[in-house]
């Protein structure tokens, strides 16, 4: 997470804090053009380290220490735009709820400090660095000496968008692929050294540093199985696969020089790591239960005002391993017993279990992808008014906030399925349950309902292969506007060109 180069950044934008800030303090208390020169006052500097430890989470967050966001200028503003404007409201909010004096609290004052470091920050960042990032790629200080997998169509379509990009990150040495008959053939310059099966002996020999696999039209289950086999390297993977879109899609993707990818880092899970992630999660899912029990008492309340019955609804579901555990939600629906029920003929016992049968077929077509557009409509008659409410707006969910406090889930992570649909899972589906399930995900606040299952099990493997302290806060601040809305977020974002389009315009401008 803290290589050299994102080091090195994170100190150069921490000097334009301090100079943006220190023009700011001087401008109103020492220039003598607003006021009469004065000292610094006491809030000088802790106003200052709170602005860096900001920022600096904040430019995490956003990506801005990758290497495609010093290679994408334009993108970069933008991308520094949207933070400086997210750290300037957290910082107002809290000097704001801490009300002290050792915070600065002129908003002249703080207005030309982030003026002034976002001028630096823009003239540095948009400027200078990429010019002297494109210049140490030519000069071969940042290009990463990299293997090909897959010597098809496809990946000789990424290798000379590779050859034509004088920007490419990426320096081509070879390339691998399992059929036997293009083993010692040459595409486009380079050979096919061996198979996937001898990649250990390949990267050791030829000093590959990372791999693009560039594989498409092949199962789902094919790709996970190479992946894991390219993962036993060691070394970061790159995907270019139409398999992947969806993840592209949905995530902001990877992009080095215009190749969009689905990237994997190589991630231990030690310890001391697993047992911090153990902490965020107790620490989290205390304070929150903490601070929304006047809302679980409101909301018990309109329960058992609302209906007869239990105020949660257990459910035993599988998690982490493939194991179960009973998980909570707010009742939303009439028990069977309820007076309500009876009156409205909602009851029917065959008319409940031919529901749960429909349902459960639904589900099987859904997860193995045969459901042709077909949806399943639930009967919206046996929830009650205040289940409709805490539904829409996601609060049914809140009491898994105790799963979490208890260890069978995290606050992020994958979702738990419930038993019947476990049984429908193909073996690659069951890859989610490597790690807790959590309240919300990846997918829940990048496309909700709006994908297919086996796009969904992606975004949630991205997740796992990407997890992070980072990620998981990036998430859980991405859910608040989903809850708030209460509908899944919509992502939009305008199609790029193909990559046979982008070969074709780089031909066109001298490069091929």
């Amino acid at each position: 997470m803290f290589s050299k180069h994102k080091i090195i950044l994170a100190i150069f934008d921490s000097v334009f804090i301090i100079a943006g800030f220190n023009f700011g303090f001087w401008y109103v208390f020492d220039s003598g053009f607003y006021l009469e020169p004065r000292p610094y006052p006491d809030y000088y500097i802790p106003s200052i380290l709170l602005a860096v430890l900001i920022f600096l989470t904040v430019f995490q967050l956003k990506g801005l220490y990758k290497y495609q966001a010093v290679s994408n200028p334009i993108h970069q503003v933008q991308s520094i735009l949207q933070s400086f404007l997210k750290v300037l409201a957290a910082f107002i909010l809290i000097v704001f709820f801490m009300k002290t004096k050792y915070f600065a609290d002129s908003r002249l004052t703080i207005g030309l400090s982030f003026l002034a470091a976002f001028l630096l920050m823009v003239l540095f960042r948009a400027s200078i660095l990429p010019r002297i990032y494109f210049f140490l790629v030519k000069r071969g200080k940042f290009r990463k000496r990299t293997l090909i997998l897959g010597a098809g169509e496809h990946g000789d379509l990424v290798s000379r968008f590779i050859m034509l990009n004088p920007k490419s990150y990426f320096q081509i040495i070879g390339f691998c692929d399992d059929d036997q008959r293009k083993i010692g053939a040459n595409i486009n310059g380079f050979p096919v050294f061996g198979t996937s099966y001898e990649l250990e002996s390949i990267i050791k020999r030829s000093n590959i540093k990372e791999i693009i696999i560039a594989i498409s039209k092949v199962e789902k289950s094919v790709m996970l199985e190479l992946i894991d086999r390219c993962k036993k390297a060691r070394l970061v993977i790159h995907i270019v696969s139409d398999l992947y879109n969806e993840v592209n899609e949905r995530v902001e993707a990877e992009e080095y020089g215009g190749l969009r990818t689905y990237r994997i880092v190589p991630n231990e899970i030690g310890i001391v790591r697993t047992a911090f992630q153990r902490l965020f999660n107790i620490a989290g899912s205390g304070i929150i239960l903490g601070l929304l029990s006047p809302l679980f008492l409101i909301i018990s309340y309109a329960i058992k005002r609302d209906s007869k019955g239990p105020v949660f609804y257990k459910n035993e579901v599988v998690g982490k391993g493939g194991n179960t555990f009973i998980a909570y939600k707010f009742r939303s629906m009439y028990t069977e017993g309820d007076p309500k029920l009876h009156a409205q003929n909602f009851c029917d016992t065959d008319l409940i279990a031919e529901g749960k049968t429909q349902h459960l077929k639904f589900m099987e077509n859904f997860i193995l992808g045969n459901s042709n557009g077909d949806c399943y409509v639930k009967n919206e008659n046996r929830i009650t008014r205040v289940g409709r409410f805490i539904r829409k707006y996601s609060l049914d969910e809140l009491p898994q906030l105790i799963n979490v406090f208890k260890g069978d889930m995290n606050l992020v992570g994958p979702r738990f399925c419930t038993v019947e649909e476990y049984k429908f899972y193909k073996p690659w589906h069951k890859r989610r349950f490597e790690v807790n399930p959590g309240i919300t995900g990846l997918w829940q606040v990048s496309a909700r309902s709006e994908v297919a299952y086996d796009d969904m099990v992606f975004l949630d493997l991205y997740y796992i292969e990407n997890r992070s302290l980072f990620f998981d806060i990036e998430i859980l601040l991405r859910t608040i506007p989903v809850v708030v809305w209460g509908k899944g977020s919509r992502i939009v974002k305008e199609k790029e060109k193909t990559l046979n389009e982008k070969v074709s315009e780089l031909s066109k401008n001298g490069y091929y």
